[in-house]
């Protein structure tokens, strides 16, 4: 898992006040997302839509700066607006999300792993310890671009484990430490 410390506090600070993306940035991921998969963001709180929405203009930005041969990176928004579905199943409060942050950093990922059916506190910290998989496998089950999936599974890993473009994933987790 990458560890970028301003990024996570930015974010715990953000979640302490949480507020929706625009109307007008929901309407705009609609028009990139399947029907499918606009509900699965909608479902995410609030501060994790805002989040995302926030992401995903940051590429947009990149994109359109950008110059030169364009290979196809029609899933570089999808995959920004949709890496944190994982979490749908994992309703923690923003101190609960860090304590977890913070095992699964110290190494104790592990522990997860046999108990995600947990009832309470202790089966969704399980299940937001595993967020990336668990967001992979809805975004499979949805029918989303293969890529797409990739990303959300892999964009807590070190790039030498990226299935990726490097360059794309780098454009992705860039603005995600940045949002």
């Amino acid at each position: 898992m990458r560890l970028q410390p301003w990024h996570r506090v930015r974010r715990f600070v953000a979640a302490l006040r949480p507020s929706g993306p625009a109307d007008v940035d929901l309407d705009w991921a609609r028009s990139l997302l399947s029907a499918s998969e606009y509900d699965l963001l909608t479902a995410l709180p609030p501060v994790d839509q805002a989040h995302v929405v926030r992401v995903a203009r940051s590429v947009e930005r990149t994109l359109r700066a950008s110059t030169g041969p364009t290979p196809d990176r029609s899933w570089l928004l999808p995959a920004a607006l949709l890496h944190d579905v994982g979490k749908l199943d994992a309703p923690l409060a923003p101190v609960g999300r860090a304590v977890v942050t913070v095992v699964v950093w110290a190494g104790g990922r592990s522990w997860a792993a046999n108990r995600q059916d947990a009832s309470g506190w202790l089966g969704a910290a399980a299940r937001y310890a595993t967020y990336p998989e668990r967001g992979a496998h809805l975004l499979t089950s949805v029918g989303s671009d293969a890529r797409v999936a990739a990303w959300a599974r892999e964009h807590h890993l070190p790039p030498e484990r990226w299935t990726v473009p490097a360059a794309d994933g780098a454009l992705l987790a860039g603005a995600d430490d940045e949002a």
